[in-house]
């Protein structure tokens, strides 16, 4: 039961009250559920009906020292432990992955029955929430491009993840003769829901993990017909339905997601070897934000915007190798093909749930090639990996592993457990009541009231106070702070950002923010000071993040309100190259050349300006200040 709630949290945990409804009670619930399970499964005293497999153990020994060896030696090693904000995949994730892995592995059958059923409960949940979101009933506005859906995961990829999770095991319910009625129906619910989730999700990655997973079931099972009649529904759906054009994607190398995964991993392998151990220790778990913009180039930009902050490689070998190092890469390859081996081998099992199992695992693992691991979802497929390995016919005498015979170690590790899973419930709760008064601080923005600016900030305050070890909401009250565009707002900005830099000095949001807070300032003042306070962030940024348009485009402006015009107009330039659909960079060339006299190449920075946007207002009035004649 304690397995399935964590399937069931794990893709169903909705806040309809917060601002982020699919983030703080999701991991909220998840780690303190499965923490608990984890201490309550240690302190029940079960073993294991055979040893863990010794690819298994090594495997996890690597992974585990390798994310706590870089997680020491992080440069932000607050987050590298405790995750952020957004991405909540720190040491603590990775020892909750550990732990559900190997107290799944006691219970190879008893807890089979509750994670099928909760898998496939899920699955209908998800299909049916994935179904109304595309008739036009989204409750909470997500509004995806090209019409995708992202059910109560909140995101099209991670709702086709999900998917790969849940439907085998749902199927295999399905199939299972020796199941009621009630529960075969249930199976076949939730795996045709789900299935159609998967489809409405439009997740290239998910399409290719279901794809490599169908293929492997006929093969090892050798089931013919089944393989010709996939192959006709898979046909009818591209030539019949839009899916088939968004599918036709993979087959083009040179543009879309293949080329835009290459670039993304072309930039994440140079960023694997800039560490004083040449990639021996990685930058820590949520390490790879801080040191993206170092090593991303021009082409990199020019193709894909530096819109978001980039934290993860989109491969999930290659991004537990950045975070933990060659070590905790090594590792989790012999993880990865261990389960693979294993998946095979018990597809040919006469028991549907090692065929659904497999299956599962075969699919998640083959998405992740283009994804990463995941917070939300790799709990579910740890839980899942534990009960198939435990599964495999038993080839040895068991011999009780050494923490089994030693009541003191295992006490340890269940106090331990305890310990994690009662601050992640401390932790958690606080985050949820800091996301709500975040959300009302919004609505507040939102609202025709003449104190709404004040009265947004208090509550962003509030939810400071409520977790102030998290810098997300630092971040959004220096956002609330500054929207007034007064010097004190700005001001007040700037007192908030400094805290978060307290608690990660190397966040890329917030040295971003804090140069563009910092011109702002000096732009009101003209203080000499202030501008060199300026300058001083933004040249620090230009040095670490030399392909950053918005940046370069405020550096570009400080060194012209310092005089330096030629300097100015070069970083101008440059930001122009980087984001070639915007005008702001062009039309400050313009007005630099304008106001020291060069009307002639003023005109022609204008000109730019106009063949991207013909009615800027600012545009016209510049031409009727200073060409009107």
């Amino acid at each position: 039961m304690r397995f399935g709630a964590v399937i069931a949290v794990a893709l169903l945990a909705v806040d309809p009250f917060g601002w982020d409804r699919f983030g703080p009670l999701r991991w909220a619930v998840i780690s303190t559920i499965g923490f608990a399970a984890i201490a309550i499964s240690l302190g029940a005293g079960d073993s294991r009906s055979q040893p863990l497999p010794r690819w298994s153990v090594i495997g996890w020994v690597a992974v585990m020292s390798g994310m706590g060896v870089s997680a020491a030696l992080s440069t932000d090693r607050w987050h590298a432990f405790v995750g952020t904000p957004d991405r909540h995949l720190g040491f603590a994730a990775w020892v909750l992955f550990v732990g559900l892995f190997a107290v799944a592995s006691l219970y190879p059958n008893s807890a089979v029955s509750g994670i099928s059923r909760a898998s496939a409960a899920a699955a209908i949940g998800c299909g049916v929430w994935a179904i109304l979101e595309a008739a036009g009933f989204d409750a909470f506005d997500t509004g995806f491009v090209d019409d995708r859906v992202g059910g109560p995961l909140g995101q099209p990829a991670f709702l086709g993840a999900a998917m790969l999770l849940a439907v085998p095991v749902a199927a295999s319910l399905a199939v299972d003769r020796a199941n009621g009625l009630a529960v075969r129906v249930l199976g076949a619910s939730g795996a045709l829901l789900g299935a159609v989730a998967l489809g409405l999700s439009q997740s290239r990655a998910a399409w290719v993990g279901v794809s490599v997973a169908a293929i492997c079931v006929v093969v090892r099972r050798r089931k013919r017909m089944l393989g010709v009649l996939g192959l006709v529904i898979v046909v009818a759906l591209w030539f019949i339905t839009p899916l088939g054009e968004r599918a036709s994607t993979l087959t083009e190398f040179d543009t879309g997601v293949v080329a835009g995964r290459l670039d993304e991993w072309q930039v994440a392998s140079r960023a694997l070897f800039d560490t004083p151990t040449f990639g021996l220790t990685g930058h820590g778990p949520e390490g790879y934000r801080t040191v993206f913009g170092a090593h991303v180039d021009e082409g990199y930009v020019i193709r894909h915007g530096r819109d978001v902050i980039t934290d993860r490689a989109h491969n999930g070998l290659l991004d537990t190798t950045l975070t933990g190092g060659f070590l905790a890469g090594v590792g989790m390859v012999l993880l990865q093909a261990g389960l693979l081996v294993t998946s095979l081998q018990r597809m040919r099992s006469t028991d549907p749930i090692d065929v659904g199992l497999s299956a599962a695992i075969i699919g998640y693992l083959t998405q992740q090639f283009f994804l990463f691991p995941l917070s939300e979802l790799d709990p579910v497929l740890w839980v899942f990996s534990g009960l198939l390995i435990a599964r495999r016919p038993q080839r040895v005498e068991y011999r009780p592993p050494l923490f089994a015979s030693v009541s003191g170690a295992r006490q340890l590790m269940m106090l331990g457990a305890l310990f994690l899973a009662a601050a992640s419930a401390v932790a958690g709760l606080s985050d949820v009541a800091a996301d709500h008064a975040i959300d009302e601080a919004v609505a507040a923005l939102d609202s025709e009231d003449p104190d709404a600016d004040q009265r947004a900030l208090r509550l962003a305050d509030e939810a400071r106070s409520r977790r102030p070890d998290s810098i997300r909401y630092d971040f959004i009250a220096a956002r609330v702070a500054s929207m007034d565009r007064t010097l004190e707002g700005f001001e007040e900005s700037l007192e908030r950002l400094k805290a978060g830099l307290d608690t990660s000095p190397t966040d890329p949001a917030f040295l971003e923010e804090r140069g563009l807070v910092l011109l702002e300032i000096a732009r009101r003042t003209s203080d000499p000071t202030d501008l060199s306070q300026a300058l001083d962030a933004l040249e620090l940024l230009d040095a670490s993040d030399p392909n950053n348009p918005s940046t370069e485009l405020a550096h570009g402006i400080a060194l012209a309100l310092d005089g330096r015009a030629t300097s100015g107009i070069s970083e101008l330039e440059h930001a122009a190259v980087l984001d070639p659909e915007s005008i702001e960079a062009v039309l400050n060339v313009a007005i630099i050349h304008f106001e020291s006299g060069d009307l002639e190449s003023g005109r022609t920075a204008l000109e730019r300006v106009e063949a991207l946007a013909p009615s800027n207002a600012r545009a016209i009035s510049l031409r009727q200040e200073f060409l009107s004649e």
